[in-house]
């Protein structure tokens, strides 16, 4: 069989379904990808994202050359350090993330606006994307094709079938009806800020080299990251560009729901109430933190309840299978979805270019589902663990947390040479 000879539909046209159909395409395969959303333009608000040297390498691997100097060009500065600290800025510590491998330059931690991925992910895709096209279900015949049908009444007729739509795909509904989505009981709220000059003068020292991570008493959390440009971007095609250029903060306020005191579901929430919520969890937190709370505007806030995937045994392998989120949905914890999404797409991607050379598409599907059943179900657990770990109410097991962490720094310390540093100003 001959890559012309094997069709490909993708339903989802998010990073993982994108990224896919990229490796596809440079391989000659036919894919199409089905985004229900009506053009590109509804995800014009995408905020920063982490890659991480999984998801660099997956990158590489997917995209044509000059896609991926696209990618590197438009990546803002990379973060340099993970810091934890507890909500009054003692530092308990600080990972050095910046070394790269010699060996492997690519794989490295990288940061970019979701926005510009989506836009590099969807260049060189034309005629391969049709927008406003949600799957509503899909049949498989006996001739060994699959037809996927459309909200609007429409249909299209291929050889396999990829649901990449998130953690509501009606692929995997419809495949894994026990797949279940979990509540984890937490809740996270997040907002973001420009980096202007009053805010870079209110960051955590450890926020100009890279990310933080606030532990604090009573069960909450902080993540910050700030998202700089850096002047490869500069001659960006305009069309890979997001609305604005100017640099900004992401945090994420996440405790468990008891905490936040509201039976309120998350997704009702008005961004008022969400910000009102949050502002009382960092009332008696360190002044900086708290000021970077209460300068965001509301408008920018948006809550979720944290949920996470049930663990699936083997199924049969077909000629249908799931990616990313539609499958091992996670906790945000490690920043790892993404990029699991991306290794997703790598994997299936190599497998079918090579199914269309010898023709066992059902053996190129079972191959990568038992592999990323191993990889992915171990990033949610991963994952879940994180969360736990950051929303400790028990004060015996925060306290030994702490001290775990400030021994685990004095140590990294002491092996740099370098002297450790509790308390910011």
């Amino acid at each position: 069989m001959s890559s012309n000879h094997l069709r490909v539909l993708v339903a989802g046209g998010g990073i993982g379904g994108l990224c896919l159909a990229q490796a596809l395409h440079r391989a000659g395969v036919d894919v199409t990808v089905f985004e229900r959303a009506e053009s590109p333009d509804a995800f014009r608000e995408g905020y920063r994202i982490h890659i991480d040297p999984d998801g660099s390498r997956a990158l590489h691997s997917c995209l044509p050359e000059a896609r991926f100097a696209l990618f590197e060009a438009a990546c803002g500065r990379a973060p340099r350090s993970f810091a934890f600290l507890t909500e009054q800025l003692d530092e308990l510590m600080l990972v050095d993330v910046s070394k790269v491998d010699p060996a492997d330059p690519v794989g490295r931690h990288r940061s970019i606006n979701r926005f510009t991925l989506r836009q590099i992910l969807l260049d060189g895709l034309d005629g391969h994307v049709e927008f406003g096209k949600e799957l509503h279900r899909y049949e498989c015949a006996a001739d060994g094709t699959v037809t996927a049908f459309f909200a609007d009444g429409t249909r299209e007729t291929g050889d396999v079938l990829v649901g990449a739509e998130g953690s509501g795909s009606r692929v995997r509904a419809q495949l894994l009806p026990q797949a279940d989505r979990l509540d984890t009981g937490v809740v996270s709220i997040g907002g973001r800020l420009a980096l202007d000059a009053s805010v870079r003068a209110a960051l955590p020292r450890q926020l100009t080299d890279g990310v933080a991570m606030v532990l604090a008493s009573g069960g909450a959390n902080m993540f910050l990251a700030p998202h700089e440009h850096t002047d490869d971007g500069a001659a960006l095609p305009p069309h890979l560009l997001p609305p604005s250029r100017a640099d900004y903060l992401v945090w994420a306020v996440t405790a468990r729901r008891r905490t936040f005191r509201t039976d309120a579901a998350p997704e009702v929430m008005t961004p008022e109430a969400a910000h009102a919520l949050t502002t009382s969890i960092v009332a008696t937190w360190h002044d900086r933190l708290r000021r970077l709370v209460y300068d965001t505007n509301p408008a920018t806030i948006t809550a979720m309840t944290v949920r996470t995937a049930a663990r699936v045994g083997p199924w049969p392998a077909g000629n249908v299978t799931v990616l990313g989120d539609a499958i091992h949905s996670m906790p945000p914890s490690r920043g790892v979805g993404a990029n699991t999404a991306l290794r997703d797409a790598d994997l299936l991607g190599r497998n079918l270019v090579a199914a269309a050379a010898d023709g066992d598409v059902t053996a190129a599907i079972a191959d990568y589902e038992r592999r990323m059943r191993g990889y992915g179900f171990a990033a949610v657990k991963a994952s879940e663990r994180a969360l736990r770990q950051s929303v400790i109410t028990n004060p015996i097991a925060f306290t030994a947390t702490k001290t775990m962490l400030r021994m685990i720094n004095t140590a990294l310390k002491l092996k740099s040479g370098s002297r450790p540093e509790r308390r910011l100003p």
